[in-house]
């Protein structure tokens, strides 16, 4: 199980799946989400381009560590969501797929820059779809807006930001998603990956 420390935090103990069992080893609430992260080379890439292509004062950063696909999000869900969760999701057979993060926008409300796929392949969605049912199912509330595929890129950034030009296509390869766990504390913010689920080959099934 990976912990990582966003700006400089030390470790604390990371709420631990074990034999499809959630045991918290502290009382502190956190946030989970499924997720699709990025190999190290389309992450290199994002970067090199966001620092090339944008004004070194628009916005906040994302940091590294954050650059991911949120597919499922869940408030402080408690220990027996958790623990009825994750057999509904160990029990799913979702195929791989490739996406391409060909495309990039910008949101006003939320002041968020971001990359995403067009267009976005069915995988994907029925995946995000799938996901946000069954965390619906256990009494965790979802978006009502439809999901759209991104990675946050900037936070915070002004209305009058100009998008650059969409110059770039980065095919990524799927073969497993992700929960991961986000504690806020003194300031900071602590990622634990808890656990991967597979995707499978189509011949698999």
């Amino acid at each position: 199980m990976a912990t990582i420390a966003l700006i400089g935090i030390g470790y604390l103990p990371p709420i631990v799946l074990r034999n499809s069992v959630v045991s918290r080893t502290a009382t502190v609430a956190d946030n989970y989400f499924f997720a699709l992260t990025l190999p190290s080379r389309t992450t290199e890439q994002l970067l090199h381009w966001r620092a090339t292509a944008l004004p070194a004062d628009t916005g906040i950063p994302v940091a590294r560590e954050q650059l991911y696909m949120v597919l499922a999000w869940m408030n402080a869900p408690t220990a027996s969501q958790l623990t009825q969760l994750q057999p509904i999701i160990s029990g799913l057979r979702s195929p791989s797929f490739t996406f391409t993060l060909n495309d990039a926008g910008y949101w006003p409300r939320s002041g968020q820059l971001w990359v995403g796929c067009r267009p976005a392949p069915r995988e994907l969605l029925q995946l995000a779809d799938l996901l946000r049912s069954r965390v619906a199912r256990i009494g965790c509330p979802q978006p009502a807006f439809p999901f759209h595929p991104h990675v946050t890129l900037l936070r915070q950034a002004p209305t009058s930001i100009r998008l650059p030009k969409r110059d770039f296509s980065w095919p990524v390869t799927c073969q497993h998603f992700s929960l991961i766990s986000s504690r806020y504390q003194r300031g900071r913010v602590i990622l634990n990956t808890e656990q991967h689920y597979p995707l499978f080959d189509r011949e698999q099934d």
